[in-house]
């Protein structure tokens, strides 16, 4: 009786296994069919087109002032940008040890002459009483002589080495800095790197960027501080280039009160009068980002409905630069004035976009 029982069970067991397993073969394709009707009755119409390689987003005006999308016209502009670089504090002690050596040079070559006049009317008056009846002796006279000859040929070869003191500052520094250990007549931001009221700045300049003109300015700041911008005044031209090979370099002196010797320093150069670019002005909230690059939205075109009563606009996402950034926005160029750009909503339209991009990969 048991045995039968188990038996039973068990067929029963088996048929209802069998017709649950049937009733989702049968009813699995009913489903899927109904899924997809479910999803094509309430998928949105796409309002993304792709035109020659370039999506286009085409919205209702009713749809555009719902969404609260904006557009505004693109603002032509010109930029005179400002030349940012680095520089450093250099030491100018090798100058004054000059100066201090140029001036001891010059003590020596006046003592010397001071003291060939005197044996200079020594060896004269000599040789006048030896001419009167050899009232001194030609020995008296021909070492006074000598005496003559040897401070010519002192002085002669201080002098020279005056000279080549000179010719090597200026090799070295430069002809107006070497001003500093040779002259008296100082310009105020020379004497005072003379001083110590002032230290030398040696600045890099990219090599198609304009020279400096004398008395040109320049805004400097510590690098790794916050102090205010110290003006900078042109010196001249470096004759040594900057350690890391970057450009043209060139002499700034700078007050000292913020600056040390070998601090680096930034430096902001203002553009010259007359270089200025011709360009457009991107707003800041027009801006979007994709796939790590900036990008903007502009009305492509207008359309009027087959009734004639509604009107749509079409919208291109296209690249932007932002490494120009003014007080606007950003400075761009190769954007035609005409244009307008979508300054509210742009990030809806970016959204519109990509679920067509990711439909798009789905078909595929």
């Amino acid at each position: 009786m048991n045995k039968k029982f188990a038996i039973i069970v068990g067929l029963q067991a088996l048929i209802i296994v069998t017709l649950f397993w049937t009733l989702i073969f049968y009813g699995k394709d009913e489903y899927e069919k109904y899924r997809t009707e479910q999803e094509e009755e309430i998928e949105s119409p796409s309002r993304v087109n792709e035109l020659e390689g370039v999506n286009t987003i085409t919205l209702p005006l009713d749809t555009q002032l719902n969404s609260g999308i904006q557009t505004a016209k693109i603002e032509r502009t010109t930029y005179q940008g400002e030349i940012k670089s680095f520089g450093h504090v250099v030491s100018i002690d090798r100058l004054i040890e000059a100066k201090a050596q140029y001036l001891n040079l010059q003590s020596n070559i006046q003592l010397s002459r001071a003291s060939s006049a005197q044996k200079i009317q020594q060896y004269q008056r000599l040789k006048s009483l030896n001419d009167d009846d050899k009232n001194v002796s030609d020995l008296a006279v021909q070492e006074s002589l000598a005496n003559v000859n040897t401070d010519k040929n002192n002085i002669s070869a201080t002098e020279l080495q005056l000279k080549n003191l000179q010719r090597t500052v200026e090799l070295q520094w430069g002809k107006e800095l070497a001003k500093i250990a040779f002259s008296d007549n100082l310009a105020p931001h020379l004497s005072g790197l003379l001083n110590k009221n002032n230290v030398l700045v040696q600045i890099s300049l990219p090599l198609n960027a304009v020279s400096p003109l004398k008395n040109s300015t320049i805004k400097i700041t510590p690098l790794t501080e916050t102090f205010k911008p110290v003006t900078a005044i042109y010196v001249s031209a470096a004759t040594v280039s900057d350690a890391n090979g970057f450009g043209n370099t060139f002499y700034y002196s700078a007050p000292a009160e913020l600056l040390r010797i070998g601090m680096r320093v930034n430096v902001e150069v203002d553009p010259v009068s007359g270089d200025e670019s011709k360009g457009v002005i991107i707003p800041s909230n027009a801006v979007v980002w994709y796939a790590g690059k900036p990008w903007a939205y502009f009305k492509h075109a207008t359309h009027k409905n087959a009734d004639s009563k509604s009107i749509s606009n079409e919208f291109v996402r296209k690249p932007i630069s932002t490494d120009t950034e003014i007080d606007a926005g950003w400075f761009n160029q190769g954007i035609d004035a005409k244009n307008e750009v979508v300054i509210s909503g742009a990030q809806l339209l970016l959204s519109e976009e990509f679920k067509y991009l990711i439909k798009n990969e789905n078909d595929d």
